[in-house]
């Protein structure tokens, strides 16, 4: 789990990011400014630091203002169009019902459309700005990678023998297995997420 300190950090370098095109000593000024107000915050109502980081704004909306008071306009800055933002819980989601789907016994509709849903769900953790590139690749590997691999590895596994009395219970438990990583996986990845 990340620490205040970590998304007090990851706070203000967004704000950073965002706020490029301002003079320097005007984007440190203001950079020392929200980190000294949430710095006080925080020593007023410890553990509490993604409910002060909501109150101080999103940091395009802070560059926004920050602009305005210098005399320019946010229009005026060459920047590419904002792209929609899925929502946080989109990818985890996705992931669960894509391990959970082949499973209810809806044949190949539902294998396909498990199958749909990871895909969908690996394209947007990719493209998502929630995660570092370490937490997607970690993410990934819980709930896709090593799930598939062990799909694969069963399928091509001797033992138990397919069709021998103890297949069932060696395929539901590897499947129950492979359930339990997916969701664990996707509950690390939502608890990780950034504001």
């Amino acid at each position: 789990m990340k620490t205040d300190e970590t998304l007090t950090r990851e706070y203000l370098a967004a704000v950073e990011r965002e706020t490029s095109a301002l003079p320097p000593a005007a984007r440190q000024e203001l950079i020392a400014d929200l980190g000294e107000h949430i710095e006080v915050a925080l020593a007023e109502r410890p553990g509490s630091v993604r409910e002060i980081l909501q109150e101080v704004g999103d940091p395009r909306a802070i560059a926004a203002t920050a602009l305005q008071e210098l005399g320019g306009t946010p229009a005026a800055q060459p920047r590419r169009p904002a792209r929609r933002r899925s929502p946080a819980w989109l990818p985890p989601v996705l992931l669960v019902a894509g391990d959970v789907l082949p499973y209810l016994g809806g044949g190949i509709v539902l294998t396909w459309t498990g199958f749909a849903a990871m895909v969908a769900a690996v394209v947007i953790l990719c493209r998502a700005r929630y995660w570092t590139v370490v937490q997607k690749w970690t993410g990934l590997t819980m709930t896709v990678l090593v799930p598939v691999a062990a799909h694969v590895i069963w399928y091509f596994s001797p033992v138990p023998h397919h069709g021998s009395p103890a297949e069932p219970v060696a395929r539901w438990t590897v499947i129950v297995l492979v359930f339990l990583l997916t969701v664990a996986g996707s509950g690390w990845l939502w608890r990780n997420k950034r504001p």
